[in-house]
C-alpha cells in the first residue's frame, strides 16, 4: 500500500490532532482522580460523571488511533522489503513501547473499568495510573516518531499551530487543566464550599443509615408482609407531594405501560443527582431488577459491617416497589439486595395471585 503525499500529509496531521486532544482528555481524567487520590470515595457524582465521560472519549480516540496505525503503518510494512523500517529507533520504540506495551496497559484498565466497576472503584489509585501510562507512552512515542523521523524523511509539513512536539504537549496539558478547572467550578457551583459539602454529606449518611436501621428493626418487630403493606402507601403519599418539585408527575406515569413508566421515573431520579444511572432489567413478565450505579449515598455502606447489610433492601428497591404497587395495585415481593461499592441491585417480583398480608 503506497500512500500519496497529500493523503499521507492529511492522515499524519489528523492523527496528531487526535492524539493531542485525546491525551488532553486522558490528562483531565487523570487529574480528577489525582485530586482525590487519598480517598476516591470523596469524588462527587458530578466529578464521577465527568471522569467517566473524559475517560470513555479518550478510550475511543486511543483505539481509533490504534486501528489507523495498524492499517496504514504496520500492515503495509509486513513484507521483506519494508520490514527493516521497524528497526529504526523512533519507529521501533513507538511500535514496541508506544504500541504493544501501551495497548496492553491501557486495555487492562479499560476492561476493568468496563466490567469490574467495584474493583476499579476500590483500586482506582493503582489501576488508573496504569491506563494513563499506556496513553502517555503511545502519545509521546508517536509525537517523537513524527517530528524526528516521519517529518524529516517524508518532508511532510508540520501540523497547523504545532510546529514541534513541545507545543503539542503544551496544548494537551492546557486542555487537561481547562477541563479540570471547569469540572471543579461546576462542582463548587453545585455543592458549594467544602464545609457545606461535608455537612450535606453527613446528613445523607445519617438518613441512609437510619433507613437501614429502621428497615431491619421493622422487619424484626412486625415482619416483612406488614412492613410492605404499610410502608408502600406512606412512601407513595410522600412521593406524590415531592415528585412535582423534580418535574415528575406520578399521574402521568399511569398513561404508560409499566416498563416505560419506570424508565421515566428512573431517568428523572438520575437527572437530579440521586444516582448516576438506574438500570432496569426484566427477567420475566412479572420479575425484574433495579440497579443503582454510583448512588449518591453509596459511601454510607462502606462504613457498615457486612452483617448490617445482610437481608437488607436498598432504598431504591423500596422506592421502585412503591411506584409499581401504586401503578398496578398489586403486591410486590422484594428479595434482599446485592450491595456493591458504588450501588446496589434489588430483585422485585409482582405477585399475581396472592396478597402479602
Amino acid at each position: 500500500m503506497i500512500l500519496q503525499i497529500p493523503f499521507m500529509e492529511f492522515l499524519n496531521h489528523f492523527m496528531l490532532y487526535l492524539s493531542t486532544i485525546g491525551f488532553g482528555l486522558a490528562l483531565a481524567n487523570f487529574f480528577i482522580g489525582l485530586s482525590h487520590i487519598r480517598n476516591l470515595k470523596e469524588l462527587t457524582l458530578l466529578e464521577v460523571k465527568a471522569h467517566k465521560r473524559f475517560g470513555w472519549t479518550a478510550a475511543l480516540i486511543f483505539y481509533l488511533l490504534t486501528i489507523l496505525c495498524i492499517y496504514f503503518g504496520v500492515i503495509p510494512r509486513l513484507n521483506p522489503s519494508d520490514f527493516e523500517v521497524f528497526f529504526i529507533n523512533t519507529v521501533f520504540w513507538h511500535t514496541f513501547l508506544g504500541g504493544i506495551i501501551a495497548f496492553v496497559l491501557f486495555t487492562i484498565k479499560f476492561i476493568i473499568a468496563r466490567f469490574k466497576k467495584d474493583f476499579i472503584y476500590e483500586y482506582g489509585k493503582i489501576i488508573g495510573p496504569i491506563g494513563f501510562a499506556g496513553w502517555a507512552l503511545s502519545y509521546f512515542t508517536s509525537n517523537i516518531d513524527f517530528y524526528f523521523y516521519v517529518n524529516p524523511i517524508n518532508k511532510i509539513p508540520y501540523p497547523f499551530i504545532m510546529p514541534n512536539y513541545l507545543v503539542s504537549i503544551i496544548i494537551s496539558i492546557f486542555i487537561g487543566l481547562c477541563l479540570l478547572i471547569l469540572v471543579k467550578a461546576f462542582k463548587y457551583k453545585t455543592y458549594g464550599e467544602p464545609t457545606k459539602r461535608t455537612s450535606l454529606h453527613g446528613v445523607a449518611m445519617i438518613l441512609h443509615g437510619i433507613t437501614f436501621g429502621y428497615e431491619g428493626s421493622a422487619k424484626e418487630l412486625v415482619g416483612t408482609p406488614v412492613l410492605y403493606k404499610y410502608v408502600f402507601p406512606k412512601t407513595y403519599e410522600f412521593l406524590e407531594r415531592y415528585s412535582k418539585q423534580i418535574g415528575l408527575d406520578l399521574n402521568e406515569l399511569k398513561k404508560y405501560n409499566l416498563n416505560e413508566a419506570l424508565e421515566i421515573a428512573m431517568e428523572k431520579f438520575s437527572e437530579i443527582g440521586m444516582a448516576e444511572n438506574l438500570k432496569l432489567e426484566w427477567i420475566s413478565e412479572n420479575e425484574f431488577t433495579v440497579e443503582s450505579v454510583n448512588c449518591s449515598t453509596a459511601i454510607v455502606r462502606s462504613y457498615m459491617r457486612p452483617e448490617e447489610l445482610s437481608n437488607s433492601i436498598c432504598p431504591w428497591g423500596i422506592l421502585t416497589a412503591t411506584i409499581v404497587n401504586a401503578l398496578t395495585g398489586k403486591d410486590i415481593e422484594i428479595s434482599p439486595s446485592e450491595f456493591k461499592k458504588i450501588g446496589a441491585k434489588s430483585k422485585l417480583k409482582i405477585i399475581e395471585d396472592k396478597k402479602l398480608s
